[in-house]
């Protein structure tokens, strides 16, 4: 999968590869892997692929799995699974202009691929029913399979993660940068954080189309020497030291089908301020994992201030979210319902 689309979707088809492997299972995975040509460069690409796909697909009788929209253009016999983490025609209202039309054929495409696939896999119950409003596609073809992430991985990494002892109270944001992130509004808020918290820091690691737009707020706002922009991380090591030396995650996003970069955090030790708004709730647990607000800035700008104030809410709010994604949310878990379907084909 290609970052250009979105780097959650291409990391969760990274990851069900490995674990497909894990159990031995032949899938074959349908998705492309070239460079990234920008988001509707991508797209298009993207979209001439799958129109190619059904002379590419060596299809000897075994699994076939297809994400998002990929599989739009197969022979209506063939048979295949879908992994839906985007539900583009749920994301159209957050883009303007050319974006905008872009995704809504990609949208458009979704939905048929949707109703050519046997089986749809879903990572919330929030997913399920937005496929269901928005696709019409049927209850009993959906089946929700929450994302996950290597556990044991990701644990290594943040011990070996160097503590910064001398740093400042600082807010990690880890997003690819779309309108939907709802990254500009932690920006907006942030004035209101430094007023309290003069010393305060916010660092934002990812890239996408609002990039520029964000810089130029920060800029607007007089913010600029407590905020930095990390870029896409790609080094996982890097990352989990951004995890490991901030004190609150903060990503209020405005949709998310699951939101794989809360676990991270979550894993890290470290407690979440979000919107309480469409998969969020189901991966962060208001009051015992983070604080879930609503659309107001000013309540957005008060838990951040809050937890900052409170290092003991912090840690008992941390330590709870590590539980739980200890215990719930390793892949080698999370993805048995599709291993399990795959293994029946």
């Amino acid at each position: 999968m290609d970052s250009g689309i979105g780097s959650g979707v291409a990391a969760v088809a990274a990851s069900l590869q490995r674990i497909l492997g894990m159990h031995s299972i032949g899938a074959e995975l349908m998705s492309a892997n070239y460079p990234s040509a920008g988001y509707i460069g991508t797209s298009v690409r993207r979209v001439l692929f799958n129109l190619r796909l059904g002379s590419r697909v060596n299809h000897n009788g075994g699994p076939l799995v297809a994400f998002d929209f990929d599989g739009f253009a197969l022979p209506s016999k063939t048979r295949f699974v879908s992994v839906n983490q985007g539900i583009l025609g749920d994301i159209v209202r957050f883009e303007t202009g050319a974006v905008r039309q872009a995704v809504r054929l990609m949208a458009a495409l979704e939905n048929r691929a949707a109703h050519k696939a046997e089986r749809l896999f879903v990572p919330s119950a929030w997913a399920a029913v937005r496929l269901r409003e928005l696709y019409s596609v049927p209850a009993s073809h959906i089946q929700v399979m929450p994302n996950g992430i290597f556990v044991d991985e990701w644990r290594n990494l943040l011990e070996k993660a160097t503590p910064d002892s001398g740093r400042v109270p600082t807010v990690l944001c880890v997003a690819r940068l779309y309108r939907r992130k709802g990254v500009d509004k932690l920006i907006r808020v942030w004035p209101k954080v430094v007023a309290k918290m003069p010393e305060a820091m916010l660092r934002v690691a990812g890239d996408g189309l609002e990039a520029a737009y964000l810089k130029s707020m920060v800029k607007a706002l007089k913010v600029g020497r407590s905020v930095i922009f990390e870029g896409d991380v790609t080094d996982r090591s890097k990352l989990a030291g951004l995890y490991a030396n901030c004190d609150i995650f903060c990503l209020p996003s405005m949709h998310e089908t699951f939101g794989i970069v809360f676990l991270e955090a979550m894993a890290a030790g470290k407690p979440i301020v979000a919107l309480d708004i469409a998969a969020t709730p189901e991966v962060v647990r208001h009051g015992t994992d983070g604080l879930l607000v609503g659309p107001d800035d000013a309540e957005l700008a008060a838990s951040i201030i809050s937890l900052l104030n409170d290092s003991a809410m912090r840690e008992t709010m941390g330590r709870s979210g590590r539980e739980r994604v200890f215990a719930n949310f390793d892949w080698k878990d999370t993805a048995r319902p599709l291993v399990e379907y795959l293994g029946r084909w």
